[in-house]
C-alpha cells in the first residue's frame, strides 16, 4: 500500500522544499521506492533545485487535463523519482487545484511512498495537497512567527481530519535567539521528529542542484534527514563510516559521473 505524506508549512522561507527533497532521497537511500511531487503549482522549486527548470510534461499538463500523471514522472540521477510542476505562468492559468487529489492517488501501487511539496499558507494550494495525503509533516523555523504559521497549519489539518506525522525544525543554530524544542512542541501540540541544523552545505548542494544527502552525506543536514527518514520507517539510524567526499567527489556526483 502506498503511503501518501505532505511536507507543508504556514509561512515560505523555513526550507519546506528542501526538506521534502532529502527527505525523499533519504528515503530513496535506505532502499525505499519513493516519488517526489511538487505541488507548489504557483511557486514551483523542486524543478530549480534539482537543475531541471523545464520538462516535456509537468504536473500542470496533468492538471489540465492533458496527460497522465506517470507520463511527467522523471528520475534524478542520484535515483529519485519526481514530478515536478511548470515554473510557467501561462500553465498556471488552464489548472484545476481541486483536481490534484485525484491525480495524486492515481500513484497508488508506483511507490512505497509518495512525498508531497505543498505550497505555504492556508490557501486552495496547500489545502489541495493536504487532501491529496494520508498524513502531514510541518516544516517550521524556530522563531515565533514561524511557529504561529505552523500552528494554524496544523489547525487546517485537523478540520480536514488529516493526521500530524510530526513537526520538522529546520535551520537550527542552537544560541540563545531561537525557541527551544519543548517550547515549540508545547505550543503545536505536536511532537518533534527532527532538528535539523543550519548547514552552509545545504546551500552548496542547491548550488551543484542536488540533494544534500546526496552531495554531502556525512555533514550534519544530511545525518539529520537520514534520521529523519528511519524514524519515519520504524528503523534504527547507523552512522556511515566512510570517508568525507572531497571537493572533487562533490562535483563528480553532482554531474553523475560518481555513484
Amino acid at each position: 500500500m502506498t503511503k501518501f505524506i505532505v511536507v507543508a508549512s504556514g509561512k515560505g522561507g523555513v526550507g519546506r522544499t528542501t526538506t521534502a527533497i532529502n527527505l525523499a532521497t533519504a528515503l530513496n537511500s535506505f532502499g525505499r521506492e519513493v516519488i517526489l511531487v511538487d505541488a507548489n503549482l504557483s511557486t514551483p522549486h523542486i524543478g530549480i533545485y534539482l537543475g531541471s527548470t523545464k520538462v516535456p510534461v509537468s504536473l500542470h499538463d496533468v492538471l489540465s487535463g492533458e496527460k497522465h500523471i506517470k507520463e511527467a514522472l522523471y528520475q534524478h540521477r542520484n535515483g529519485l523519482k519526481v514530478i515536478p510542476a511548470s515554473i510557467s505562468i501561462k500553465n498556471l492559468k488552464k489548472i484545476k487545484p481541486n483536481l490534484l487529489e485525484k491525480y495524486i492517488q492515481e500513484l497508488t501501487g508506483s511507490a512505497e511512498i509518495v512525498i508531497v511539496d505543498s505550497a505555504a499558507g492556508l490557501g486552495e494550494e496547500p489545502l489541495s495537497a493536504i487532501k491529496a495525503c494520508d498524513e502531514v509533516i510541518i516544516v517550521t523555523t524556530p522563531d515565533l512567527a514561524s511557529v504561529t504559521d505552523a500552528l494554524k497549519t496544523i489547525k487546517l489539518c485537523e478540520e480536514h481530519n488529516k493526521k500530524i506525522f510530526g513537526i520538522i525544525v529546520n535551520k537550527v543554530k542552537k544560541d540563545d535567539f531561537e525557541m527551544a524544542k519543548e517550547n515549540i512542541e508545547f505550543i503545536l501540540e505536536n511532537t518533534v521528529i527532527a532538528l535539523i541544523p543550519d548547514d552552509d552545505t545545504v546551500r552548496q548542494s542547491l548550488y551543484l542542484k542536488t540533494p544534500v544527502t546526496y552531495s554531502h552525506p556525512n555533514t550534519p543536514a544530511a545525518i539529520g534527514f537520514k534520521k529523519l527518514a528511519a524514524n519515519i520507517l520504524g528503523e534504527k539510524y547507523v552512522e556511515s563510516i566512510e570517508k568525507k567526499d572531497t571537493m572533487l567527489d562533490i562535483i563528480l556526483k553532482s554531474i553523475g559521473l560518481k555513484p
